[in-house]
């Protein structure tokens, strides 16, 4: 089945686009194809990360320069790019019509792929939103820092409340102190559960690694520069997690539109 997965952040600087980046990785590797979107639409970073210099972007989508699938950019075998532009004045938040359009025509692209991996900017705005409840499955990627697990708390509050979303899968960063992180983010699950009609997962907890600031600074994926370590089996297991997780009944681009003719939430 083709499966649409939607990565979000309430806080920036979590390392939501290099698990992205990496996840992509490992399932082009298993040979699956799969399609990376950069849900940035203003500061892309997708491209950077993988070392990528696309010479197309969404804004030149949009813009009605190229069509969507031209837009897409291969980055290794079976891994693809669809970049978002940085620094561009005037695609901080799309028009109703710009999302109308990227719906439908990444719905028609997903036919392509096994999967689609949407890595939205941080923050709580309607270009993430609903893009992130159009998704056939919803990470939200935090640290066990209150600034940001209380923005991941707000988004599944949003998607829960006025998209109905009732499953997110959580991953957790940059922790300093195993146990002690994991006490916090079991009392965070714990909350969030018995406060919205929600199941949370945990299907990833990463201590902090030097490593990965080395791979973006080489622009290289983690998983390709440094297999061995601790920090890429993990990254394997959450592929493994995702696969094995159930999907939004009724969910995907095309169910979201047609059910949502005009975008517009149920509140």
């Amino acid at each position: 089945m083709k499966k649409v997965i939607s990565f979000s952040s309430g806080k920036g600087g979590v390392g939501k686009t290099s698990l992205v980046a990496n996840l992509g990785m490992l399932w082009a590797n298993q040979g699956k194809k799969t399609l990376l979107v950069d849900g940035d639409w203003a500061l892309g970073k997708l491209a950077l990360t993988l070392g990528v210099k696309p010479q197309w972007a969404i804004n030149d989508v949009l813009e009605g320069r190229i069509s969507l699938g031209e837009a897409v950019q291969g980055v290794s075998e079976h891994l693809s790019l669809l970049a978002s532009p940085s620094g561009i004045l005037g695609f901080e938040e799309l028009s109703e019509l710009h999302r109308t359009q990227l719906f439908y025509e990444i719905d028609a692209l997903q036919e392509d792929y096994d999967l689609v991996l949407i890595d939205h900017s941080s923050g709580l705005h309607g270009g993430v939103i609903q893009f992130a409840a159009a998704a056939h499955q919803h990470v939200v990627v935090t640290t066990a820092e209150p600034t940001s697990y209380m923005d991941a708390y707000a988004i599944m509050k949003i998607l829960s409340k006025r998209f109905k979303v009732r499953n997110f899968q959580l991953i957790i960063t940059m922790s300093q102190n195993l146990s002690e992180t994991q006490k916090i983010i079991e009392r965070f699950i714990d909350i969030t559960q018995s406060h919205l009609d929600v199941k949370v997962k945990e299907i990833g907890h990463f201590l902090f690694e030097p490593k990965v600031a080395e791979s973006l600074r080489q622009q290289k994926p983690l998983v390709s520069l440094y297999p061995e370590i601790v920090f890429s089996q993990k990254l394997s297991k959450v592929c493994q997690s995702l696969e094995s997780s159930p999907i939004e009944k009724g969910s995907g681009l095309k169910f979201f539109y047609s059910d949502n003719l005009n975008l517009t939430p149920t509140r």
